[in-house]
């Protein structure tokens, strides 16, 4: 069989309808599973204290750092970065369509000190629910630490 050289390959890609394939991208993966789970962690504040856990402030949204699995309706894994390591587990709710029971648990190590939070919860999807936080006086002013969590089908937001 003639050995293809780098001179033949340049050709044939130069001709119409052929194509190199390149390897897969982040993005190819990601569309395997048709949710998002996003979790946004920050040192500071996600809701105020006389409004919805689900209500999260702009500024969180803005500042917050934020890590992402793609996933089915029903799975568990474990998400982690330098601050933040989280396992979990997610199950629809029978009967109750686009709400999940999500079974986590996490650690969030802030310059403040660390936090940590345990749980299980109903999960509406596209809802952000505050998992752990933690809020702090001192003589430099209030500190916060927030962790939320969504989930959200693979073409929404």
């Amino acid at each position: 069989m003639p050995r293809m050289t780098l001179p033949s390959l340049f050709v044939l890609s130069t001709l119409p309808g052929f194509v190199l394939a390149g390897p897969p991208t982040a993005d190819d993966y990601l569309a395997s599973k048709p949710l998002l789970l996003e979790v946004r962690y920050c040192e500071c504040q996600a809701t105020k204290p006389d409004r919805p856990l689900s209500d999260l402030l702009p500024d969180f949204l803005q500042n917050s750092s934020i890590l992402q699995a793609s996933i089915s309706g029903k799975d568990k894994g474990f998400l982690s970065s330098q601050e933040l390591s989280m396992g979990y587990e997610l199950r629809p709710v029978e009967g109750s369509p686009a709400t999940f029971n999500f079974n986590y648990a996490g650690e969030y190590v802030a310059s403040s000190g660390d936090n940590s939070g345990y749980g299980n919860l109903m999960m509406k999807e596209g809802q952000w629910v505050t998992l752990f936080g933690s809020h702090h006086e001192n003589e430099a002013g209030s500190q916060h630490t927030s962790v939320a969590v969504r989930l959200v089908e693979m073409d929404g937001s």
